[in-house]
């Protein structure tokens, strides 16, 4: 196990920081922050990974035919509006 006064990517360098996942100790130039947390570039990496979700097919599906069903019927109110202003009826 290394020393907790050095760099565990680089022995020869002083501890700026410890990663919060993995407990090992890190210089300046080794630490990455995300959301204000010490990570190693390995557990950062695993992290984002994590955070990155992919949206299912169906549910961009459901929002696109919600969102036509709300411009038809936006379009619907403004022709009778248009209709009934006018006096056709």
């Amino acid at each position: 196990m290394a020393k907790l006064h050095t760099c565990a990517n680089h022995p020869g360098r002083r501890v700026h920081a410890v990663c919060m996942t993995c407990h090992r100790a890190l210089c300046q130039e080794c630490v990455t922050t995300w959301d204000d947390i010490h990570y190693c570039a390995a557990c950062l990496a695993r992290r984002r990974d994590a955070a990155r979700v992919r949206t299912p097919w169906i549910s961009w599906l459901a929002q696109l035919v919600a969102i036509a069903a709300l411009v038809y019927a936006c379009l619907h109110v403004l022709v009778w509006t248009g209709v009934l202003a006018a006096g056709l009826l």
